[in-house]
């Protein structure tokens, strides 16, 4: 299931109903599991970790170890305007 996260550091994801506590990750295709652990990268921002607690097909439901601040979150929010958000296995 997580296949294409155990090939590559890294996946591309897409941000969704971004919180201080957590997001909705989109990606591509059911590559991700509950229970693992993320580093969630933005080019020019500080790395967020968490843990992946629910996943339904492409989406996953991700909580932050740590809440984020409110900059960090608009910048989430960008989506595909933004700077690109990658997953790497924590």
């Amino acid at each position: 299931m997580n296949v294409a996260l155990g090939l590559s550091p890294y996946a591309p994801a897409l941000a969704r109903h971004v919180s201080p506590e957590g997001c909705q990750l989109v990606v591509e295709r059911n590559m991700l599991e509950k229970g693992v652990r993320l580093v969630l990268w933005l080019a020019g921002c500080p790395q967020v970790t968490g843990t992946v607690r629910w996943v339904v097909e492409d989406r996953a439901g991700f909580a932050f170890d740590a809440p984020i601040a409110a900059d960090l979150m608009g910048i989430m929010r960008l989506g595909p305007q933004g700077p690109g958000l990658e997953l790497r296995r924590a």
